[in-house]
């Protein structure tokens, strides 16, 4: 009985440390920009250049999205309506996440 409480421990510990690292987790942003709408969302490893548009719907004024991405640093960018941008750069994503209230004080 006790092996076979050992190797169950040992199988639970290995199920959670394969866990670790190959998991995503949370970016939320929030469209607090008052009137417009958010047209674009990019989430891209600092690293790298902007790649493609994540966002599929218009975030309107009070609308959040969330994005799953692997714990890394990034740099996030959300685009309004009229072409403005709003970037966050070299972002710390760890295991919590990252939620930002885009407002038009992050205009770049």
């Amino acid at each position: 009985m006790k092996r076979l409480l050992a190797v169950l421990a040992a199988v639970s510990a290995l199920t959670l440390l394969a866990g670790c690292g190959t998991g995503s987790v949370p970016v939320k942003i929030t469209n607090d920009l008052g009137a417009w709408n958010i047209e674009e969302v990019y989430i891209d490893p600092s690293d790298e250049a902007w790649g493609e548009n994540l966002l599929s719907d218009i975030m309107e004024p009070g609308d959040d999205k969330t994005f799953n991405v692997p714990a890394d640093t990034y740099d996030i960018r959300v685009v309004d309506e009229d072409g403005d941008s709003y970037t966050l750069w070299g972002i710390e994503v760890g295991a919590e996440g990252y939620d930002w209230e885009v407002t038009l004080a992050d205009i770049d």
